[in-house]
């Protein structure tokens, strides 16, 4: 649950941040509130000034950028009442918050009572284990090109998926080779790479298509990503390609970097940095 909190955390800073703007932006307002008269779908303009004033001063076409004042102004006006709330909300959340969450009663266990301990919850990283425990079937056809070892001790089938899956397990980024993808009834395609970010619990998938200068590898990768765009796995969302030629291999430095910031984690092979 440490991802709850530190979202509501990074939510509560960006309100207070919002809070602020408005506020700032309010004081440049101008005086009074605008009233809209809309008859057969036009929108007549008033500035009113006072109170006692129902009606307003209407507003020409040369008086549109204060009709906009006005109206960014109200808008400000009720934003900042939200976001207050939310505020408030949130900051009420944070201070009731359990130390520790339910979650590390168990993590902070010493190892001879959680041995005879049966977690009703479990952290972030006993969920991550037990993920990456889970057995599956992986693509049956082919085995013996599976030949290129990893540093957890995997075979894959290319050099870069080697060093794809030795980034992904030196940034501590639990993941599944080959992994079964059901299309139809019984029918499956198998993803390179599926990975669990501990941080929200959910699974990102991650393609690497190798041969691009392939016209027949090519259309045949392009229908299943079509499969798997009809699954709601697209890129954008939750599916990462990569891709490489003969004469173009993938750039590892540029794919540790982006993984490390899709993650939240730091580039294999670089210390993580310190929150101030």
């Amino acid at each position: 649950m440490r991802s709850l909190v530190l979202g509501m955390q990074k939510r509560l800073e960006t309100m207070k941040n919002s809070e602020q703007k408005a506020e700032d932006q309010l004081k440049e307002s101008p005086e009074g509130r605008l009233r809209i008269y809309e008859i057969n779908g036009f929108a007549r303009y008033y500035h009113i000034t006072t109170s006692k004033d129902k009606n307003g001063i209407y507003l020409k076409n040369d008086q549109l950028d204060l009709a906009r004042s006005l109206a960014q102004k109200d808008y400000l006006a009720r934003l900042l009442k939200s976001i207050r709330k939310e505020i408030k909300a949130i900051e009420s959340f944070l201070s009731n918050y359990p130390e520790p969450s339910p979650e590390e009663v168990y993590s902070n266990l010493i190892s001879s009572r959680k041995a005879l301990v049966t977690p009703l919850l479990g952290d972030d990283e006993a969920y991550a284990k037990w993920w990456q425990s889970q057995p599956y079937a992986e693509n049956p056809t082919f085995p013996e090109d599976k030949k290129f070892a990893t540093k957890r001790g995997d075979l894959v089938r290319s050099k870069t998926e080697a060093m794809i899956a030795d980034a992904y397990y030196e940034m501590g980024i639990p993941y599944k080779y080959d992994y079964p993808i059901e299309i139809g009834k019984g029918k499956y395609r198998y993803m390179d790479f599926v990975m669990l970010d501990v941080r929200t619990g959910r699974l990102i998938y991650h393609e690497h298509l190798g041969l691009m200068d392939d016209p027949s590898y090519l259309h045949k990768n392009m229908v299943k990503l079509d499969e798997y765009r009809r699954l709601g796995i697209f890129t954008g969302k939750n599916l990462i390609l990569t891709m490489e030629t003969e004469d173009h291999p993938l750039n590892m430095n540029l794919f540790r970097k982006n993984t490390a910031e899709l993650f939240g984690k730091a580039p294999a092979g670089f210390p993580a940095q310190s929150a101030e």
